[in-house]
């Protein structure tokens, strides 16, 4: 999961089915040289490049097909509300899905959007958490996604299939997005750490396991802004940020304002990211740990020898508390990677932080042939301390274990030599990368075949800050291509704001770029535009 996000808020408030035949994308080659249509494995629709949040369901940020070097803007859509999620499309890549903010509280926040054109197909109105949710698409062209303390699907004309809601304690206990399984079943993880299979046809729940119960994990420490959440953090911002916080997210309540910069802070929930889920259908999930000051990133093993799937333990790994991605893992199944040390400390004060790039080698834990000699206990099997601040996003991770992460912080303290990319195999650094002309990257990165793609913004600074966070007075916002193999910058592209969510390709080798305009909401002369932003390929 992106976490960028909370910033905003911050300032605010049974036995497995038989395979069916996939759904094919097709795309005229004449029309779209360029087309990127990877196969994809049940029951996602095979042809289409981008599935869900972080790209797949290992969240790997890898898509495996070329991307074109130049590229013109197509269309701008959803003008004025702001993509924390990526965009992700219909079988037949015709139809975009997205979720967006919206300050109308009876306003649209799912949309349908017609990939050609951008002209809306249909939307629909959910409670604000499902922006931060992306919609997953199976191959039958039904649509999952959360919002507030449910899972819902939909049909491809946006008619309601199902709604499955959670409680803990009696209250509700909020979904933190979907994933789907190899034997088709929909994963999710909630923010008091349970984890649920549903079944994709009627949203029955199929089995659930407690992590905090069956682990013995506790909760990250939590940041106390007042025990009745009177604090409106909107009274100490600038008039212009204000203005714009409220343009993008609507009024909001001090107890809101509260429990989003907790989240922010690495003090949220038990847990608060996505699910993993590798190609044997293992779930991973990180969150809460042995002690407050610690996290763990969680093995759970899907048991498909019953009539029906059983959740139960494997490994965990500890981390430093707090961790602003979800893990990711890569298409063989041997690495996971995770960042890790999110804490109320490392925001405010980055150079204390101790963050890091931390990957373990699944097929050593498994086979406890790890440095940990404890079956139950997982060691890393290498890690990069970060130079900035933790990972606000998670990092992708190729079929061979390279690790490609980016450094960013929200205090703008690195110098201009500072690195804003990097990529990490298990033999060390390979390259890193930085960006010309004081150029930040700022998104989750979306690896292909020859490509680092995401957004930088070049950011002019004013005096003001606020808990260490400083204020931009303007940006400069582009979406920027690098090679994969070296690093080097190949191009870049005008985009209206700064992005948080992956830059999303098509199958027909489109890019698209959800923007949530973070900097542009904090900075002083800067208003944000938002939206979807569509850039088709062209010849060199």
């Amino acid at each position: 999961m992106h976490k960028i996000l909370p910033i905003l808020t911050v300032l605010t408030f049974g036995c497995s089915p038989e395979p069916q035949p996939k759904a094919e994308a097709r795309i005229d080659e004449k029309e779209a040289p360029y087309r990127c249509q990877p196969d994809q494995p049940y029951p996602y629709a095979s042809g289409i490049p981008y599935l869900g949040i972080h790209a797949d369901a290992g969240n790997s940020d890898v898509i495996a097909c070329d991307s074109a070097a130049q590229f013109q803007q197509s269309w701008h859509a959803l003008q004025g509300f702001g993509l924390t999620q990526p965009n992700t499309f219909s079988p037949d890549g015709k139809t975009i899905y997205a979720t967006t903010t919206n300050p109308d509280p009876e306003g649209c926040r799912m949309w349908a959007l017609n990939a050609e054109s951008g002209d809306t197909e249909w939307c629909k109105n959910y409670a604000p958490t499902v922006s931060q949710s992306a919609v997953e698409v199976d191959q039958t062209g039904d649509l999952f996604f959360t919002a507030s303390a449910s899972v819902i699907s939909l049909n491809a004309q946006g008619q309601e299939r199902w709604q499955t809601s959670f409680t803990e304690n009696g209250a509700a206990d909020a979904p933190w997005g979907v994933h789907f399984t190899p034997d088709g079943w929909v994963a999710t993880v909630t923010t008091s750490g349970n984890v649920h299979l549903l079944d994709r046809d009627d949203g029955t729940i199929l089995s659930s396991l407690s992590i905090a119960d069956t682990f013995g994990f506790v909760a990250p420490a939590t940041l106390d802004l007042g025990a009745d959440g009177g604090v409106d953090l909107l009274d100490f911002l600038p008039e212009s940020v204000a203005m714009d916080i409220v343009s993008v997210w609507g009024e909001t309540t001090g107890e809101e304002a509260s429990s989003g910069f907790a989240g922010f802070m690495g003090a949220g929930g038990f847990v608060d990211n996505t699910l993993g889920v590798d190609p044997s259908g293992r779930l991973y999930i990180v969150g809460g740990g042995p002690d407050t000051e610690h996290g763990a990133l969680v093995q759970i093993i899907v048991d498909t020898q019953g009539e029906h799937p059983v959740l139960q333990p494997g490994w965990t790994a500890t981390i430093n508390a707090g961790s602003a991605t979800t893990p990711s893992i890569d298409r063989n199944g041997r690495f996971v990677v995770i960042g890790d040390g999110s804490s109320t400390a490392a925001i405010l004060n980055p150079d204390e932080s101790e963050a890091h790039v931390r990957v373990a080698d699944i097929f050593a834990c498994d086979a406890n042939t790890d440095a940990d000699p404890d079956p139950s206990l997982c060691a890393f099997a290498f890690s990069e301390p970060l130079e900035r601040a933790p990972l606000p996003g998670a990092p992708a991770i190729t079929p061979d274990g390279t690790v490609i992460f980016y450094e960013f912080s929200l205090n703008f303290a690195a110098g201009p030599d500072a690195r804003d990319v990097v990529a990490l195999s298990p033999d060390g650094i390979q390259w890193q990368t930085t960006l010309p002309d004081d150029l930040d990257w700022n998104s989750v990165v979306t690896v292909t075949n020859n490509h680092v793609i995401g957004t930088a913004s070049r950011v002019t600074l004013s005096d003001q800050s606020l808990l260490g966070l400083a204020f931009p007075i303007e940006t400069e916002d582009y979406v920027v291509l690098l090679d994969r193999h070296d690093g080097s910058l190949v191009t870049t592209l005008p985009v209206a704001d700064d992005s948080s969510a992956t830059v999303t390709i098509g199958p027909d080798g489109a890019l698209y770029a959800g923007i949530l305009g973070i900097l542009s909401v904090l900075s002083i002369d800067d208003r944000p535009d938002l939206g979807l932003v569509r850039y088709i390929p062209i010849s060199e």
